[in-house]
């Protein structure tokens, strides 16, 4: 479990160093917001488009060899972007590291799983979502400061050897997570399909679709309230940025210590309605001064949700599901980024950022309130036990 924790982070690191070296190299060339805009899509697209595929790889064949593979692939793929400076060639190629960072998530999402379950699983998922917001925070320092010195060649390189490392620790996990398809002929549902026909999953993913939009959106004119509206300095963002990750830190490790799965339900329903009431508050501060305080709050409130969420997903899913649930969560959680952005920058032409603030967090507390007494009631139901094909694990 440990290294599955520890791999995910150096996953995270390399591909938050090459992500950033990659748009400083846009900026250099000239490129204006619209080129990052493109990079950023062209890495969330294919994890979109390809859920479907990736979920049904991922419960059909041994995810520790699909780990290899994927992971291998993308250490490739970035010694050759390395190399290329087109910048269409390059979009192309962040795609497929896209597909692949697709696979290498569902992958280790299902081996956790298959590796602990109840309790042990929400902590493992809160010290993993800790270890990639610790790898979030250190990466864009270090990337900055390697292309400052070498240009963005040696940062991708970096990404490639964070994958040879994650190609390592997949070889030394003894847990093996194979589906063995069932014999009856029956029809394999798709992701989509298991969430709708469960009570708990079904809100569980409209609230994440609902979040993720809202507090993306909130992402693109962030900078605008903090540097413009409230005058603020470089150095007091990147403050209110660094609060915000420990606090998500905070958060994770937090939700780690939660019992059962009304408790996870319970502890989703109210983080969800602090932090929607967090942003509704950091839209109306009065001045700078509220910004790090509101921030911390933010980053918590946030933690904990993420970890009770993908806990309860999880948890819920059959065993030989949960490679079709888990890419279905990854692929609405990119989808709705990808909303997220796009509606930010057209809100942000006719509305200021405290307004869209303010009514983002007004609409966050109203999705919680709606769906949260069902979401915690289901979650104290348990499923009906249904067929499903077996999995084996060897250790």
């Amino acid at each position: 479990m440990a290294l599955v924790v520890i791999a995910r982070s150096v996953s995270w690191f390399g591909d938050e160093v090459a992500t950033v070296a990659l748009m400083l190299r846009l900026q250099s060339q000239g490129h204006g917001a619209t080129a990052v805009a493109a990079l950023l899509i062209a890495n969330a697209l294919p994890i979109v488009a390809l859920s479907g595929v990736v979920g049904r790889l991922v419960d059909r064949f041994d995810n520790r060899t699909l780990l290899v593979l994927s992971s291998l692939a993308q250490g490739a793929v970035c010694v050759v972007v390395a190399g290329v400076d087109s910048t269409p060639a390059v979009m192309g190629l962040v795609a497929l590291l896209g597909a692949g960072q697709a696979v290498n998530a569902a992958s280790w999402q299902a081996l956790l799983a298959a590796m602990t379950e109840g309790d042990g699983l929400t902590r493992a998922i809160g010290h993993s979502m800790a270890g990639r917001t610790l790898a979030g925070i250190a990466a864009p320092a270090v990337s900055g400061l390697l292309v400052g010195l070498y240009g963005a060649g040696v940062p991708l390189l970096i990404d490639a050897a964070a994958y040879l490392a994650v190609t390592g620790v997949a070889l030394l996990i003894a847990t093996r997570r194979a589906v063995v398809p069932a014999e009856d002929g029956a029809r394999v549902r798709g992701g989509l399909a298991i969430v709708r026909a469960d009570d708990l999953l079904r809100p569980l993913f409209v609230m994440l679709g609902l979040f993720v939009l809202l507090g993306s959106m909130v992402n693109v004119v962030e900078v605008f309230l903090v540097r413009v509206t409230l005058g603020a300095s470089t150095t007091w963002y990147g403050l209110a940025g660094a609060t915000l990750s420990a606090g998500s830190v905070l958060g994770a490790l937090t939700a780690g210590r939660l019992r059962g799965v009304s408790a996870l339900a319970r502890g989703l329903v109210w983080s969800a309605i602090a932090l929607a009431a967090s942003l509704a508050v950091m839209g109306g501060v009065p001045s700078v001064a509220w910004v790090l305080p509101v921030a911390a709050l933010l980053g918590a409130t946030n933690g904990i949700l993420n970890v009770a969420l993908s806990s309860l997903v999880m948890g819920r899913a059959l065993a030989s599901e949960r490679g079709r649930v888990g890419a279905l969560l990854t692929g609405v959680a990119s989808g709705t980024q990808i909303l997220a952005f796009a509606a930010g920058g057209a809100l942000a032409g006719a509305f200021t950022p405290r307004e869209i603030f303010v009514t983002a967090g007004v609409l966050g507390i109203m999705v919680p309130v709606l769906l949260g007494r069902g979401l915690i009631r289901a979650a104290s139901v348990r499923p009906d036990p249904r067929p499903a094909p077996a999995v084996a694990s060897a250790y």
